[in-house]
């Protein structure tokens, strides 16, 4: 059956009633009941017109965003907080942000951005990787960043690709220190094209 509205499709919808063979007296109690919306035998036993379908908007894409548009870009000042009652968990994962990024949950996934703090009941499982890298919680990957900090309550099992590292007594560190020459380097890493022209410390 096919939808019209308005009085002009009723007055239609009964002369194709009549003129289909339909007894009269159904057609009739058929518009008169439905009122200004009539329906009329469509090919297929129900059909909808498309005008009386729902107006589904075209889904967005969101812009392409680079490693090095992030990690190199002016921080917006603004500040995301992912908080403690969160988790986030997905293949692939990727949460990139251009300003300062507090994780004080968890992630299992890459986190980016241009300040990155992982609060001290953060965890992420993953790589982190920021001009600015704050570690006070846990993080099971690598950390990549202009400047690193591990504090006291900090727990890092991965390596850290860094130009500047500085690491709080009480802090629990477990793989490699590895200096790079330039933010090229740091890109590299954090593009994961590996490890060139890193020198370890």
């Amino acid at each position: 059956m096919q939808k019209r509205r308005g009085p002009a499709a009723l007055a239609l919808s009964y002369s194709a009633a009549l003129a289909s063979g339909w007894p009269s007296l159904f057609s009739r109690a058929m518009i008169v009941s439905v009122g200004f919306t009539s329906y009329t035998w469509g090919t297929s036993m129900f059909t909808r017109s498309p005008s009386a379908g729902p107006n589904i908007p075209e889904p967005r894409t969101a812009p392409r965003t680079s490693t090095n548009s992030v990690i190199n870009s002016p921080s917006t000042g603004e500040k995301s907080v992912i908080g403690n009652d969160l988790k986030i968990i997905g293949q692939g994962l990727k949460i990139i942000r251009r300003g300062v990024l507090q994780v004080d949950g968890g992630i299992e996934g890459d986190v980016m951005a241009v300040e990155v703090v992982v609060g001290e009941k953060g965890k992420v499982s993953g790589m982190v990787a920021g001009q600015q890298v704050v570690v006070r919680g846990t993080v099971s990957g690598v950390v990549c960043g202009k400047t690193v900090a591990l504090q006291a309550s900090s727990r890092v099992e991965g390596d850290i690709h860094h130009m500047s590292f500085a690491v709080e007594q009480g802090a629990q560190f477990d793989g490699r220190s590895r200096r790079a020459r330039g933010e090229t380097d740091l890109l590299a890493v954090a593009e994961g094209h590996g490890t060139a022209q890193a020198t370890e410390v």
